[in-house]
Order: C-alpha cells, then structure tokens, then sequence
C-alpha cells in the first residue's frame, strides 16, 4: 500500500475511506466475475451430462464446480468475519 498524501485532518480520513472504497469495488467485481463463472460451468456440466459427453469432460466440469463453489464460500465466510468480527473456519 502507498504512503498517504494527507496523514492528519480531514483529508487523511477522506483517504482512507476512498482507498477502502476502491478496494471493496475491486473485491465486489471479482466476486461478481467468480459467481458468474461458477454459472455458466453449471449449465455446461448440465449440458455434458444431457449429452453423454466424454466421462473426463463431465468430471473435469465436476472439479471446477467444486473448486469455484469453495472460493465462493471462503469469500462469503470472509465478508461475515469482516462485518460481524466472528472468525468463520471450514
């Protein structure tokens, strides 16, 4: 992180809740971007198990399902350890 222009006043509190803000834009557009991601693998899973597709491509799908599914929870777990102090484990 940079060194802050402003350390003291009313700037150096501006700063800080701008920098805070970027931040949680930024975290939000990821989380967004993972969501969507874990949607559309779940319509292709769907289809490759309609479809008969090759048993590595289903289980493949299957895998990034699992994975994407726990980076959601990690990510949920850490927003409500932020916004309620309680430290959520696995």
């Amino acid at each position: 992180m940079k060194k802050p222009f402003f350390s003291v006043g009313p700037f150096a509190e501006i700063e800080d809740r701008l920098d805070h803000f970027g931040s949680s834009m930024y975290l939000q557009k990821l989380y967004n971007e993972t969501i969507n991601e874990l949607v559309e693998t779940q319509k292709a899973y769907k289809i490759a198990k309609e479809e008969n597709d090759a048993d590595d491509v289903v289980k493949s799908l299957k895998t990034q399902i699992d994975f994407l599914e726990s980076v959601v929870t990690l990510a949920n777990n850490n927003m409500t350890s932020y916004m309620t102090d309680k430290i959520y484990y696995d």
